[in-house]
């Protein structure tokens, strides 16, 4: 059910009693949930009020009408504010806000745990109507070039390797119409979904235009070596338009509930990280990121790449599997001051940008 969904069905009192509790419970813990949905409740009681005064305008009408005929003139003592007008900075600015909201909360992540609301959240951000999402174009001499629509949902990927595979989270994709990705190096160009794991919650993308790729140096692989707690690891990701850093260490060798197949990690992680890579000291990806617990700081979890080379390793037909699992035989970041290996790996993670049509 979308958050939208949620809200609604509460402030209708539609839900059952233990659903309801559930609500109430999550409103008093999450406070990005709860945020959330007070931004709803302000757009949809704006928007009632303004169904009430429309009515009784049309009511007074009637009544007027029926007093003086159709012919008689209603000289008005104050200027007449349109809706928009009046209520459009409210409802925008409720929108905006309550557009950046947790995609959603994932119930069970291994076998026979029981379903909660407030597991694991993930970390993509959707995008709806906000006070820059309509741009008609901007000026380039006397043209106008027009700008991209706003996407429903971003998140973060990174190259798989030199042949224009990229890597992100499934839930990322899911439903999706469309995938463009873009950085600071690469302007926003289309993929295609090839390989989509649910159960592991990894997608991989082909960027479409093979001359994009050509000049591709991927200075990374994936890491297959032993990782012990305490190691130092970092993450390159964009929880926002710029790529963000983060570093930490490995606080666990097991996600949430013990799940054997993710990391437990020490860096704050939000919404927009999804998708991006978890690094070791040496610069070799370890794992992606998948999510966070629900209103905790500074705990993430991330899937682990030698999860993810089975997966990949488990598809059928084997050219493709053969393309997927070609890394990068160098490691060009080993020894190399941390900055240094940002700087290298930073034209390899992008921002995912998700089209749907029914979002």
């Amino acid at each position: 059910m979308r958050p939208i969904d949620l809200f609604d069905d509460y402030l209708n009192r539609e839900l059952s009693a233990q659903d309801n509790a559930d609500f109430e419970t999550r409103l008093n813990t999450d406070e990005a949930f709860a945020n959330a949905f007070e931004q709803h409740k302000t757009l949809i009681e704006t928007l009632n009020r303004s169904e009430k005064r429309n009515a009784f305008k049309n009511k007074l009408k009637a009544i007027h009408t029926s007093a003086f005929g159709n012919d008689a003139k209603i000289i008005s003592i104050n200027s007449e504010e349109g809706f928009v007008k009046r209520y459009g900075k409210t409802v925008l600015v409720a929108a905006s806000t309550a557009a950046i909201v947790v995609l959603s909360t994932v119930a069970a992540i291994s076998p026979g745990v029981k379903q909660t609301n407030t597991d694991i959240t993930n970390l993509g951000i959707i995008i709806s109507a906000s006070n820059n999402a309509v741009v008609e174009g901007i000026k380039e001499g006397n043209r106008q070039k027009p700008l991209p629509a706003p996407a429903n949902l971003e998140g973060s990927a990174f190259a798989l390797n030199n042949k224009g595979y990229i890597i992100t989270s499934s839930h990322m994709v899911n439903g999706a119409d469309s995938v463009f990705v873009q950085n600071s190096s690469l302007e926003r160009t289309l993929t295609e979904v090839v390989l989509n794991d649910p159960k592991l919650d990894i997608a991989i993308l082909k960027i479409v235009n093979a001359d994009v790729v050509k000049t591709w140096d991927v200075p990374f692989t994936f890491s297959q070596k032993a990782t012990d707690i305490g190691e130092k690891v970092y993450t390159l990701g964009y929880p926002r338009k710029d790529v963000i850093y983060g570093e930490g260490s490995l606080s666990s060798l097991s996600g949430y509930y013990n799940d054997t197949t993710m990391y437990q990690i020490s860096i704050p992680v939000n919404p927009g990280n999804s998708g991006g890579p978890l690094l070791n000291d040496q610069g070799n990806v370890i794992g992606v990121i998948r999510g966070k617990i629900t209103g905790a700081e500074a705990t993430g979890f991330a899937i682990k790449s030698n999860e993810i080379l089975k997966s990949i390793s488990s598809i059928t037909v084997d050219s493709v599997k053969a393309e997927l699992l070609s890394q990068p035989k160098k490691q060009a970041l080993k020894g190399l001051k941390r900055t240094e290996q940002i700087k290298r790996i930073n034209p390899y993670v992008f921002n995912v940008l998700v089209y749907k049509k029914d979002a």
